[in-house]
C-alpha cells in the first residue's frame, strides 16, 4: 500500500493519530527487541555486581550532580 502526504493532511486528526499508533505497533512487531549480546553480556555483569555489593551503588540523581547535569 502507498499513502501520500496529502492523503495523511486530509485524514482528520484521530484518522492521523490512529495512522500513527499503528505504524509505531508494526514497527516494534517487526524489528523486535534486538540488542547486541555485548551490551547484555554487560548488563548481566552489573546486574550481579549490583546483586553481591548491596549498598555500593549510587543514586542517579547523585551521578548526574556529579556530572553537572541538571534534572
Amino acid at each position: 500500500m502507498s499513502i501520500t502526504a496529502e492523503q495523511i493532511e486530509q485524514l482528520g486528526k484521530y484518522e492521523r493519530l490512529q495512522l500513527a499508533e499503528d505504524l509505531w505497533d508494526r514497527f516494534a512487531a517487526e524489528s523486535g527487541a534486538e540488542m547486541d549480546t555485548a551490551v547484555l553480556d554487560e548488563l548481566e555483569h552489573r546486574a550481579r555486581r549490583r546483586d553481591e555489593h548491596p549498598g555500593q551503588g549510587r543514586e542517579f540523581a547523585s551521578i548526574a550532580q556529579g556530572l553537572g547535569a541538571r534534572l
